[in-house]
């Protein structure tokens, strides 16, 4: 497939004004953390002659989302992914795009927890997300520390290794999508991973890796 065909929509997480999506300490916040490494995997797939966009692009600054409850800019937030996604559907073709949604986890309400690993999401059922998803997943056995190896996260009950869940940017987009949990932001060794200089290129290279070898594989 030609890489001028394909479209690489990358997904961010929530939006800056969403309550908590940080860790205990404060030095890690999800919104700001994953749109980080979303330009950093959009510059890289640049250069290596892909297509690639942000979602969040299209909603920030964005006046509409101020003085709205929390469910209220939850709910704006997801439909406008959804619709940026399914607009570069139409524009490419379902089949020459994919949507990948970078966020980091959480096990509690604020305080560090124990709980830490590295996690991908589909919707449920086989889908070609399926394969994206255990291509990602195995750059991660590559690029996650040795330390942290057995806190990678996987469902093989169907065979594969990822989880399926019913997220609303899995389930309404018309491309294969997938949702990344990169470690926890509530456990202090992983937030120290994700913050150095080789935890961040390592979050940025399982994404590229997998994305690249999911297209090549076309």
């Amino acid at each position: 497939m030609n890489k001028k065909d394909f479209m690489i929509i990358i997904g961010t997480a929530h939006t800056g004004a969403t309550a908590g999506k940080r860790s205990p300490d404060g030095r890690l916040r999800e919104a700001a953390y994953s749109r980080e490494v979303a330009e950093d995997l959009e510059s890289a797939l640049l250069s290596y002659g892909y297509n690639a966009v942000i979602d969040y692009r299209p909603m920030e600054p964005n006046d509409q989302m101020r003085g709205k409850t929390q469910k209220e800019l939850q709910n704006k937030e997801l439909a406008w992914r959804v619709y940026y996604v399914n607009q570069m559907c139409k524009q490419f073709g379902c089949r020459k795009c994919i949507y990948v949604s970078i966020h980091v986890d959480a096990s509690g309400n604020g305080q560090w927890m124990q709980a830490r690993g590295w996690t991908v999401y589909t919707s449920k059922g086989k889908t070609k997300a399926d394969d994206l998803a255990t291509c990602l997943y195995e750059a991660a056995q590559k690029y996650i520390p040795k330390d942290h190896q057995h806190a990678l996260r996987a469902d093989w009950s169907d065979g594969d290794p990822d989880k399926e869940y019913g997220y609303y940017v899995l389930t309404k987009t018309h491309c294969p999508a997938v949702l990344t949990e990169n470690l926890f932001q509530d456990n202090k060794e992983d937030v120290d991973f994700l913050l150095s200089d080789m935890g961040r290129h390592a979050i940025v290279r399982i994404h590229l890796e997998g994305i690249i070898k999911y297209i090549q594989s076309l």
